[in-house]
């Protein structure tokens, strides 16, 4: 047998296959957990659909749950970003996810759907971030104000939707919203968003509405904090809602003894109304 030389033992030696690395085996067999998923996946439903065997199916999808799990498929950490109003642990309830157990048994859109019964809760995503981690997102219902009737007060979202409250303050108002404008009429909800948003225009007498009534389905008067009630025209709101401002501003309208403002006859004329017991108290 003839001794290799030097050169040619270098050359085998150089075209060896160099070693896998570590990571080999573990990718290795999280492809074929993969295939072996979706195999299997796909004899559960086809057993899950053939109706004889519907039970057999479902222990089949559960058992290649649980195996995904134990090979490191399992829920580590849940985020939930955009959570301010709504309680933690109701959200974990209806996420319905535990530590421990295997994302893939998690059905993001359902978990969306539940999360979107909750009543600070606009709209949600969950999603998935294999091999371990879920993340939630919310968009959560800001409250505008609230509404007054049936001898209680319920809180308003920018949707004109009541916001559900379980614990109440006694009398009705919802403890920490007391600063939130009141609305009063059946349909006032539906049309606030509009209202607030053309009042704000005038910053420094919009700070002053406290409540906003909804007259005959048609216009709305306005409470300021000072107890004067301010009409407001059907047409040219904002017309009308700039022309008290500028009053306020020149003339200092709102200082004087008067218990009513109407704008409804804008442009020909402005009508006040006297508050008698402010004049009796400044005659004293």
């Amino acid at each position: 047998m003839r001794r290799m030389t030097l050169a040619t033992r270098r050359a085998r030696i150089y075209l060896r296959r160099p070693p896998k690395p570590r990571w080999w085996q573990p990718a290795i067999f999280a492809a074929s957990l993969v295939l072996g998923t979706s195999v299997l996946g796909a004899l559960g439903f086809w057993l899950g659909t053939s109706g004889a065997a519907a039970h057999a199916g479902a222990a089949i999808m559960d058992q290649v749950l649980q195996l995904t799990g134990r090979a490191g498929f399992a829920v580590r950490d849940v985020y939930a970003a955009g959570r301010v109003r709504t309680d933690k642990e109701a959200l974990r309830v209806q996420l319905g996810v535990e530590v421990g157990q295997p994302i893939l048994a998690l059905d993001p859109d359902a978990a969306k759907a539940r999360l979107e019964q909750l009543p600070w809760v606009d709209r949600a995503s969950v999603e998935r971030l294999l091999p371990d981690r879920v993340e939630v997102r919310l968009i959560e219902r800001q409250p505008l104000a609230l509404w007054q009737r049936d001898g209680r007060f319920d809180l308003i979202d920018r949707g004109g939707s009541v916001i559900a409250q379980e614990e109440r303050a006694p009398g009705g108002m919802d403890p920490g919203y007391g600063q939130l404008r009141v609305l009063v009429g059946e349909q006032a909800p539906r049309h606030a968003a509009s209202l607030f948003a053309l009042l704000s225009t005038e910053p420094a007498l919009w700070a002053r509405v406290a409540a906003a009534t909804w007259v005959g389905e048609r216009r709305w008067t306005l409470r300021l904090e000072n107890r004067v009630d301010v009409l407001l025209p059907e047409r040219n709101v904002l017309r009308a809602w700039r022309f008290l401002a500028d009053k306020v501003r020149e003339e200092n309208l709102l200082e004087r003894a008067i218990s009513v403002i109407d704008l409804r006859f804008l442009p020909s004329r402005l009508r006040l109304r006297l508050d008698p017991l402010t004049l009796q108290e400044s005659k004293a």
